[in-house]
């Protein structure tokens, strides 16, 4: 069985299941402006982007200022900081990524913001055991977009996505992942395992602390480019 060229991981929903106190603090910062903001809403059509493109569209399609979204976006990290104070990447996932950065080199591709991800991952101690990290800063446009997997492929010194496998939660994510040449496991944190399927994922598991390394490995075993025989 041989290791990817590559394992890149999404970051909410998969490395920190945290999307619902995501949404919670969305609809907290909208509720004062009338808009009541559903999580079945907020899944279908928000989740994917990152916290400055979910806000956007939230004004646009509240046929609210746009102007308030600068506002809006620093109440919504002071609320998310609030909810999720205890929130931590599950000890069962951090063995595994620590196990898979033996074998493979890893990157984290997140429509998070930097200050977020990096404070969960060194809370986590695996900041070294991921050589990219990929956040909203970096990036002009957001999953479902695939710059954010293509810069992170780049960082590694890799061209293109073929060989190396994503891992994500939302069919958005999926697609970008795809787009990027990556083959991709799904996480049914959010959605359901027929949705990700759909959206392209090769295999679906129920979240990261219950996978084991081999899970990841084989859904790797065919990506990796054939050689040739001289």
């Amino acid at each position: 069985m041989s290791p990817p060229r590559a394992i890149l991981f999404d970051f909410n929903g998969v490395l920190i299941e945290d999307e619902t106190h995501h949404w919670r603090a969305f609809r907290e910062v909208l509720a004062p402006l009338g808009v009541r903001l559903g999580r079945a809403r907020y899944d279908e059509r928000y989740l994917v982007f990152d916290d400055r493109t979910a806000l956007r569209a939230m004004l646009r399609d509240a046929g609210l200022d746009r102007r308030l979204l600068s506002r809006l976006l620093a109440s919504k990290r002071r609320v998310y900081a609030r909810l999720a104070r205890g929130v931590r990447i599950d000890p069962r996932a951090v063995r595994l990524v620590r196990a898979l950065a033996r074998l493979a080199p890893l990157a984290v591709v997140s429509g998070a913001n930097r200050r977020e991800v990096a404070a969960a991952l060194r809370r986590a101690r695996l900041g070294r055991s991921f050589r990219v990290v990929v956040t909203s800063e970096d990036v002009k446009r957001p999953k479902p977009r695939p710059d954010g997997y293509l810069l992170a492929l780049r960082r590694l010194g890799l061209r293109g996505g073929r060989g190396s496998v994503a891992i994500e939660d939302s069919p958005g994510g999926v697609r970008a992942a795809r787009a990027a040449g990556c083959v991709v496991i799904g996480v049914t944190t959010t959605f359901g395992a027929a949705r990700l399927r759909r959206a392209g994922a090769r295999r679906v598991i129920p979240r990261l602390s219950a996978a084991g390394r081999e899970a990841i490995l084989s859904s790797a075993s065919r990506t990796r480019p054939s050689r040739r025989r001289s």
